[in-house]
C-alpha cells in the first residue's frame, strides 16, 4: 500500500552519446564560414528544431528572383488541379520573352499537362509557365498572387511578399526573407512530386523534352536534394537549398549572393560539420520495461527524441517512470517519459507508452498477495535509485 503513495520515480539512464568528443568546430566556427559567404542575406535553418545555425540578416526581407516559383508549384500541388491541362495564353508568352527571361518555349493556345509545366518551373525556372500556371488556377495572375500572399501569411512567413508568379518583378516590393524561403522550401519539399522535379539532375519532360536542373549542387553536392535557383538584375544571385546526410536535413537559402552555388555548400559543409542530431531514441523504439510482481509491459517512445547542437556539446538521456502503476492497464497508457538532455538541461521529452494491455492480478490468497505487494514496493523503491546503461 506503501508504494500507491509514492509521487514520482526518477530512473536515471545517463547515455553519453557517441562521437560527442570534443573538438575545435562547433558554435565557435561560425565567424569562418561567414567570411566564406559572400551573400547579403544568408540563412542556414535546421527544420527538425526549427534553429537558425547560421543567420546573416536571415529575417530581413530581399528581392529573391525566382525562388518566386517554389510557392507558384507548391500552390499548384495544393490546388489538386496537377492532372489538369492548361492552354497558354498570349500574355503567358510575352512574360517568356522578356530580355534574359528563362522560357519553356511555350506558344500562345498550346493546351499542355500541368504537371509537365511545374516541373519546367522547377527544372527550368520557365516563366512563361508561371503566368500558364497562375492564370489557370486563378483566372488571372494577378488574382493567383492574391493566393500566393495569403499563403504565405498562413505559413507565418511576414517577411515575404509577392507581385507576380514568377519573380521578374523590378519592385524591391517583391520579396522575401532567407529564413522565409527556407521555411517556404521544406513545406513544398515535403509534396513528393516537387522534391522529385527539385532532387532530379535532369527529367524527359512530356512536351518539353530533357530538361537540366539548373540548381547546379544536384549530383555534384554530397546528400544534395534540392531546392531552386533565381537571378534577377535586382535581386542578384538567389539560390534555396536542401541536403540531408546520415538523415539529417538542413536548409540553405542565399540572396544577392556573388556565386550562390558556392555560398550554399559553404553554409551546408558547416552545418554538417560543426553540428550534430543525436536521436538515443527514436519512435517505436523500447525505452524501458515496466514491471509488478508476475506480470511486465515494454514501454515504447511515441515520437523520436532528438535535439540538434554544436558538436562536442554533452547529450544525454533518461527514462522518468510512474512510480506505480495499478493493474489492469490499458494497451497505450502512459507509464513514464524520456527526457533528452543538453549542458544537463532538459530541452525535449517525450511519453513513454505501454505496448499491450496488462490484465488485473489473478485472485490469489492472502499471502500471495502480501508476498506481490512486497516486492512491487521494491521495485517502486528500486525506480528511484539511477541505472546506468551502455550507449547503443
Amino acid at each position: 500500500m506503501g508504494a500507491r503513495r509514492l509521487a514520482t520515480v526518477l530512473v536515471a539512464v545517463t547515455l553519453t552519446m557517441v562521437g560527442f568528443a570534443p573538438t575545435a568546430t562547433g558554435a565557435q566556427a561560425e565567424p569562418d564560414v561567414g567570411a566564406l559567404v559572400s551573400a547579403e542575406g544568408a540563412v542556414l535553418w535546421d527544420p527538425a528544431d526549427d534553429v537558425v545555425l547560421f543567420d546573416r540578416e536571415a529575417d530581413r526581407p530581399r528581392p529573391m528572383a525566382s525562388t518566386t516559383k517554389i510557392m507558384t508549384v507548391l500552390l499548384a500541388l495544393e490546388s489538386g488541379g496537377v492532372d489538369e491541362d492548361l492552354v497558354v495564353s498570349e500574355r503567358a508568352v510575352e512574360v517568356g520573352r522578356e530580355p534574359g527571361a528563362a522560357d519553356l518555349g511555350l506558344h500562345a493556345g498550346q493546351r499542355i499537362a500541368m504537371r509537365s509545366v511545374l516541373a519546367g518551373l522547377i527544372l527550368r525556372s520557365g516563366n512563361d509557365g508561371a503566368v500558364a500556371v497562375a492564370e489557370h488556377l486563378s483566372g488571372s495572375e494577378d488574382m493567383f498572387v492574391q493566393k500566393m500572399n495569403a499563403r504565405a501569411a498562413e505559413l507565418g512567413l511576414d517577411a515575404t511578399d509577392f507581385l507576380d508568379s514568377s519573380g521578374l518583378a523590378s519592385d524591391e516590393g517583391h520579396h522575401a526573407s532567407p529564413l522565409d524561403l527556407a521555411r517556404l522550401a521544406a513545406v513544398a519539399m515535403s509534396h513528393p512530386e516537387f522534391a522529385e522535379w527539385a532532387g532530379a539532375d535532369r527529367i524527359d519532360v512530356p512536351d518539353l523534352g530533357v530538361l537540366e536542373n539548373r540548381n547546379e549542387l544536384i549530383g555534384t553536392y554530397q546528400g544534395a536534394t534540392g531546392v531552386k535557383t533565381g537571378y534577377t538584375s535586382v535581386a542578384g544571385l538567389c539560390l534555396v537549398a536542401s541536403a540531408t546526410r546520415g538523415g539529417h536535413t538542413l536548409y540553405a537559402a542565399v540572396l544577392g549572393s556573388e556565386n550562390s552555388f558556392v555560398d550554399v555548400a559553404e553554409l551546408l559543409d558547416y552545418g554538417f560539420e560543426a553540428y550534430e542530431r543525436p536521436e538515443p531514441l527514436t519512435a517505436g523504439q523500447q525505452a524501458a520495461t515496466y514491471r509488478w510482481s508476475g506480470a511486465e509491459v515494454p514501454l515504447y517512445a511515441d515520437r523520436s527524441l532528438a535535439q540538434t547542437v554544436p558538436l562536442g556539446t554533452p547529450v544525454t538521456w533518461r527514462v522518468v517512470l510512474d512510480p506505480y502503476a495499478p493493474r489492469p492497464i490499458a494497451a497505450g497508457a502512459r507509464l513514464g517519459r524520456g527526457e533528452l538532455l543538453v549542458d544537463g538541461q532538459v530541452v525535449e521529452n517525450v511519453a513513454l507508452r505501454t505496448a499491450t494491455a496488462v490484465p488485473a492480478p489473478p485472485a490469489r490468497s492472502r499471502g500471495e498477495v502480501a508476498g506481490s505487494a512486497i516486492q512491487d514496493t521494491i521495485r517502486a523503491f528500486a525506480r528511484l535509485h539511477p541505472v546506468d546503461r551502455e550507449a547503443a
